[in-house]
């Protein structure tokens, strides 16, 4: 029996087969799509991102930032190795707590 909202609003049925009936949604679709919130329904093209999203805080974290930091950290590695190599600097090379001798 589908639920009260379906027939008293004449909203939209979720067209997606449960997987355990293997029968129909009986659930109403979410608002725009086809599927109702248990079958996943969203659209990634209307999904708000950067700072029209509701959660932005400051875009100092995003992918490209991220990916950034990343080749910098890994040049900053490999001159350091390459100054351990040539005897440029002394001491451990662990950073914190030094380990016991």
């Amino acid at each position: 029996m589908p639920l009260p909202c379906l027939i008293k609003f004449d909203a939209k049925r979720c067209q997606c087969l449960c997987k355990r009936t293997e029968k129909p949604c009986k659930n109403p679709a979410a608002f725009g799509m086809r599927s109702c919130r248990m079958h996943d329904a969203h659209r990634p093209h209307a999904a708000l991102s950067g700072q029209k999203h509701p959660n932005y805080r400051h875009g100092q974290a995003t992918n490209a930032a991220r990916q950034e930091h990343s080749l910098a950290s890994a040049r900053l590695r490999s001159l350091e190795t390459l100054g351990y190599a040539i005897g440029m600097f002394a001491g451990p090379r662990t950073v914190g707590r030094k380990p016991k001798a």
